[in-house]
């Protein structure tokens, strides 16, 4: 039986968002479901009459992570490991096995074949135009934009039409919403509303959590923190939810990280001035306990040898998009990764099947389990559940459940060998519920 020990490992990494900062996800998704109906109808001319309805508790459940886009024919889609479509959906309109047949024959699509092999082949280029996953809390309402925009479209056509076009406008959006310079602009309407009133989108982090950090450094552990937000951003969310002291948890710090080119890339780290790009930097040059921009994981892990001493240092990276912190740095930089999936809160492993302890946003009546399918044959992997099971060591809800553990202390993980309902390396194997998160 294998086990998996944070002290095994030299350097011990964390993403930010929805890894050590946890935000109150209903607010949020409102919020950003808000700005993005508001940015299509005012800059790009949509009709209002479905992106500007209330968000009910089935919209609610209509937004669960991980779904897929299919671009061109307006569908969003559950899909199989092997990249098969499970469950599927014209606009908001759940279709039924006839109709998804009719767009899937035998539930194949080709293009979400190719994913399933590399779902970093799509990340840019022509692929990317036509397939696309939601994957956090800042990308999730895109799902019910995208759907409301279809059904609008679909209404006054009256039927179906061949092509729909609505992915780069809803980009557009996005890029309105989080341009980084937003923040020192005051535009955008996203960050403003964080800076101005962060107690109503974000969460006090559990000081055992932080306490939980230093002592990793007080093991001896070099600690890191990257994140693909940038640094005057960082520091709304970090002063509020951790405290002003909050950089003393790292060793370095890796902002505006361009996950997950950051693990298959090379491009250069930065020093900043004023947020921003200053000069090239080399891991030779590194500073303990500074902050730099973009860089790559190869200069980084040189930075690793260099102040653990070790040619070859063990590296752990925790986590919770399940693109760009647990497959990209375990498959494509041989990293280890821990996932948080905060699905885990509400959905648990019993009996050897995920029983269902809560219904709130996090769990899905639309889509059902985030981890697993369900057909004539019973229960077996979602999408992510694989891709979890593949390239992490072991998934949990949040950090609190890891924080009273030693750091030497086993925890079963997973195998090459779990089956679709091998319970090991998920921890814990059965549901939490006392978590400080709101939502």
């Amino acid at each position: 039986m294998n086990h998996f020990k944070f002290s095994d490992y030299d350097c011990i990494g964390f993403d930010l968002d929805s890894t050590i900062i946890q935000y109150k996800i209903k607010n949020l998704l409102l919020l950003i479901y808000d700005v993005t109906a508001n940015y299509l109808i005012e800059k790009k001319g949509y009709d209002p009459k479905y992106l500007k309805k209330p968000l009910t508790v089935r919209e609610f459940d209509f937004l669960q992570k991980g779904l897929f886009f299919d671009f061109q024919r307006g569908n969003i889609l559950k899909l199989t490991p092997e990249g098969n479509v499970h469950l599927a959906s014209h606009g908001t309109k759940m279709m039924n096995k006839a109709e998804i047949e009719k767009y899937y024959p035998n539930r194949e699509w080709e293009i979400s074949k190719i994913f399933s092999k590399d779902p970093l082949i799509t990340w840019n280029g022509p692929l990317s135009l036509k397939i696309r996953t939601v994957l956090d809390v800042f990308d999730t309402p895109a799902v019910l934009i995208f759907a409301r925009v279809v059904d609008t479209l679909d209404e006054k056509n009256g039927k179906p039409l061949n092509d729909y076009n609505i992915w780069p406008d809803i980009l557009d959006a996005f890029v309105f919403i989080y341009s980084r310079e937003n923040l020192q602009n005051n535009t955008g309407h996203f960050f403003s509303a964080l800076q101005e009133n962060p107690d109503k989108y974000i969460n006090k982090s559990n000081e055992k959590v932080l306490t939980w950090i230093r002592n990793l450094k007080e093991n001896n552990k070099k600690t890191f923190l990257i994140t693909g937000s940038n640094s005057d951003f960082v520091e709304v969310t970090t002063n509020y939810a951790l405290g002003k002291e909050w950089k003393s948890l790292f060793d370095i710090i890796v902002c505006y990280a361009k996950k997950p080119a950051f693990f298959t890339e090379k491009r250069p780290f930065y020093s900043l001035k004023n947020y921003y790009e200053n000069k090239i930097v080399t891991n030779e040059e590194f500073q303990l306990g500074e902050t730099y921009n973009q860089g790559n994981w190869q200069e980084l892990v040189k930075f690793f040898c260099n102040i653990t001493g070790a040619s070859s240092p063990k590296c752990l990276y925790v986590g919770d998009n399940l693109l760009q912190d647990i497959y990209a740095p375990n498959d494509k930089a041989q990293c280890d990764t821990v996932a948080i999936s905060v699905e885990h809160l509400v959905e648990g492993m019993l009996n050897h099947d995920f029983y269902h302890i809560d219904k709130d946003i996090i769990n899905s009546n639309v889509w059902g389990s985030f981890f697993t399918l369900q057909d004539s044959n019973g229960y077996k992997d979602s999408f992510w559940n694989n891709i979890i099971k593949k390239n992490s060591k072991i998934c949990i809800p949040d950090l609190e459940v890891v924080v009273d553990k030693y750091l030497d202390e086993p925890i079963e993980c997973f195998t090459q060998e779990n089956n679709d309902k091998a319970l090991n390396g998920y921890y814990p194997a059965k549901p939490t519920t006392t978590s400080s998160l709101q939502l």
